[in-house]
C-alpha cells in the first residue's frame, strides 16, 4: 500500500470511515441470492447483522445499492455500477494475498507436518530419519490437529504433509482429485490387556470365555478410531463376551495408559503399545479375531507444492515407500 493511501486509510479508520471488506463479500452474496435470509445463512451471520452490514456499506458509499421494495432484492443503478468495482477489489486482494503467501511459503525452510498424535509419538521420528539419507537433515514442525483442520490447513498451504491412519473399510474423506496419497506402512490395530503383576499374564482375554464382564477403554465418537473400533466389535458380534466401558478418549496413547493402570482392555495400533508389550506391561489378547489391519497414509496437495515437499516426495520414491 502506498504511503498516501496508507495515511488516508489511517485517517478514515480513526474517524470511523473505514469500509470492512466483509461488506463487499456480503454485497456480492446478496446480488446472487436476492434474499437477505439466504445470504445471511451463506455468510454465517444472523439476518439482522447481515442487514446492518449491507446498510453500513450503503452509508459508507452514500447511495442505496438495493431496491428493498422488490423480491428478490434488486440492484439499484448505483448497485449495478458498484458490483464490478466490488468484484475487482476482492479479486485483487485475493490475488495479492495468494502471491504473498506463496512467496512466504517458498521462503520457509522447515517442513510442516500434521498427524494423529500416535503417529507423532511412534512413527514420524523414525520415518523422518529414514528419509534423511536422500533429503539431508530435515527441520520439521510437527503438530496434531483434528481431521478437518488438517485438511483445511493442507489446502491453504499452512501444512505441507498430512499423515493419518486408514482402514480399508472405514474410508477417510479426502478428495482424491485434490491430493496425492500413498501408503507408508502397515500398523495393525490390536487388543491389549493389562497384566497380573504376580504372573505377568493378561488379566482379561475375550477368547477365554471367562463369563465375566470385561472392563474396556474405548474411543470417543470425535475420533477416527471410533469407526474402526465399531467395525472390530461388529466382526465379533457372535462372541458371547460382555464389556463394561469404563472411559473414553479419541487418543490411543491415553487409552493405552488407562489400560495399563486399570488392567482393562483397549484397542490400539500395534506401534503404540510395542514398547509396553515387549516389556511385559501389556499383552496382546483375543487373537486375529480382535485384530484389524491399519495403514499409515501420507497426503499432499496436487498444486502449490513447495520444493522441499517435492524433495521429500522424491525421497519416498527412492526409498521404495512410493
Amino acid at each position: 500500500m502506498r504511503l498516501g493511501a496508507w495515511l488516508a486509510y489511517q485517517y478514515c479508520k480513526k474517524n470511523g470511515f473505514v469500509m470492512d471488506t466483509k461488506w463487499l463479500e456480503d454485497f456480492l452474496s446478496l446480488t446472487k441470492t436476492g434474499s437477505f435470509s439466504r445470504s445471511s445463512q451463506e455468510r454465517n451471520v444472523t439476518q439482522p447483522a447481515f442487514s446492518r452490514r449491507i446498510r453500513a456499506l450503503e452509508n459508507w458509499l452514500g447511495v442505496a445499492l438495493f431496491d428493498r421494495r422488490t423480491y428478490p432484492a434488486a440492484l439499484t443503478p448505483a448497485g449495478q455500477i458498484f458490483r464490478q468495482s466490488a468484484e475487482n477489489i476482492l479479486d485483487e486482494l485475493n490475488q495479492s494475498r495468494a502471491l504473498f503467501r506463496e512467496t512466504l511459503l517458498n521462503r520457509r525452510s522447515d517442513l510442516h507436518i500434521a498427524a494423529a498424535s500416535t503417529l507423532n509419538f511412534h512413527f514420524i521420528p523414525q520415518w523422518l530419519r529414514s528419509l534423511e539419507a536422500e533429503t539431508g537433515r530435515l527441520t520439521t514442525h510437527v503438530v496434531t490437529r483434528n481431521f478437518h483442520d488438517m485438511v483445511d490447513q493442507l489446502v491453504q498451504g499452512e501444512i505441507d504433509l498430512v499423515l493419518q491412519y486408514a482402514h480399508a473399510d472405514v474410508p477417510i474423506l479426502f478428495e482424491t482429485r485434490q491430493f496425492d496419497q500413498f501408503t507408508l506402512a502397515s500398523d495393525p490395530m490390536v487388543l491389549v490387556s493389562g497384566v497380573d503383576p504376580k504372573n505377568g499374564q493378561a488379566l482379561y482375554d475375550p477368547s477365554r470365555g471367562d463369563g465375566v464382564s470385561i472392563p474396556y477403554m474405548g474411543y470417543s465418537s470425535d475420533g477416527y478410531f471410533a469407526e474402526v473400533e465399531k467395525l472390530v466389535f461388529e466382526q465379533n458380534a457372535a462372541a458371547k463376551v460382555g464389556f463394561t466401558r469404563l472411559n473414553e478418549s479419541p487418543t490411543s496413547e491415553v487409552l493405552k495408559y488407562m489400560a495399563m493402570e486399570t488392567g482393562a482392555l483397549a484397542l490400539v495400533p500395534e506401534s503404540c503399545a510395542r514398547s509396553e508389550i515387549s516389556q511385559g506391561q501389556l499383552r496382546v489378547v483375543g487373537g486375529e479375531a480382535w485384530s484389524t489391519p491399519l495403514s499409515v497414509h501420507i497426503y499432499r496437495t496436487h498444486s502449490g507444492t513447495r520444493p522441499l515437499v517435492a524433495k521429500v516426495w522424491d525421497a519416498l520414491s527412492q526409498t521404495g515407500q512410493i
